[in-house]
């Protein structure tokens, strides 16, 4: 620690050092990893991805959430409770400068960033008891709860309900079922099961405010298989599932519509 910056070189946690910088009441917090700061997209998915000189905690926790892997999605809820402007850059590379993640960023762009987010498991419910019915979500989620399933994301049709489930407690696979879980919710409807995906994140400001934007991104989008569109309901993101072999092509075709001139 100098002054009153927090730093916590490498092979140091992240999240450590975010909570140091809380109890110390830090007046920044630096994070040095492998890369100079945080890009436009996973450079190796995307070669022309692009750095970010500034961002916002929203966004950046948004890109942590969805996969970023510059940081741990808990890492900034320390600084974030007190504050703290936090910086990204490259311990191999300090020269090359960084990233700046504060409250909020000068410059607050529709189109941000792109995340990717594979192993993901898609989880499909469909009973005609839906159909202008009450409580069928509510008997879904206690099922889910007694086994101790998180649900990550989740949309909804007349009859059936699809949700993709969290990745918080697996250990770098996708996450399952639990079997007993899948046997109680078969006797309420029927159950598919889906694995082998991936999720795509595209991350922003006032995303559902701007006319066009939908139409800009999806015409990107054409020649794909999107699969359980998350949108609305958040305003710094859109999210969707993409087979995991196309998905790589998927984040390319955006970030080349979107971020490349």
């Amino acid at each position: 620690m100098k002054g009153n910056t927090t730093t916590l070189g490498r092979g140091g946690s992240d999240y450590s050092a975010a909570l140091l910088a809380e109890a110390v009441q830090a007046t920044t917090l630096e994070i040095w990893t492998d890369v100079p700061g945080i890009y436009s997209t996973d450079p190796r998915v995307a070669p022309a991805a692009k750095p970010i000189d500034e961002i916002s905690f929203s966004e950046a926790s948004e890109m942590a959430n969805f996969g970023a892997k510059i940081l741990h999605p808990a890492t900034l809820i320390p600084a974030m409770r007190q504050d703290i402007p936090v910086f990204v850059g490259s311990s191999k590379a300090p020269e090359q400068g960084g990233t700046w993640i504060r409250r909020e960023a000068e410059h607050s762009p529709l189109f941000r960033a792109l995340a990717l987010r594979c192993n993901q498991t898609m989880v499909t419910l469909t009973s005609l008891n839906m159909f202008h019915a009450y409580g069928f979500l509510a008997e879904v989620f206690n099922i889910l709860a007694k086994h101790k399933v998180s649900v990550d994301l989740i949309t909804t049709s007349e009859v059936s309900v699809s949700l993709t489930l969290d990745q918080t407690n697996t250990k770098g696979g996708a996450p399952k079922l639990p079997e007993a879980a899948e046997k109680e919710l078969s006797e309420l409807c029927r159950v598919e099961v889906e694995q082998d995906m991936c999720l795509v994140a595209l991350i922003g400001n006032h995303m559902g405010e701007s006319r066009g934007s939908a139409a800009k991104i999806f015409g990107a989008l054409k020649d794909f298989n999107l699969r359980m569109i998350c949108y609305g309901a958040s305003n710094h993101n859109l999210c969707f599932l993409t087979n995991t072999d196309e998905s790589k092509d998927v984040v390319r075709a955006l970030h080349k519509e979107l971020f490349e001139d």
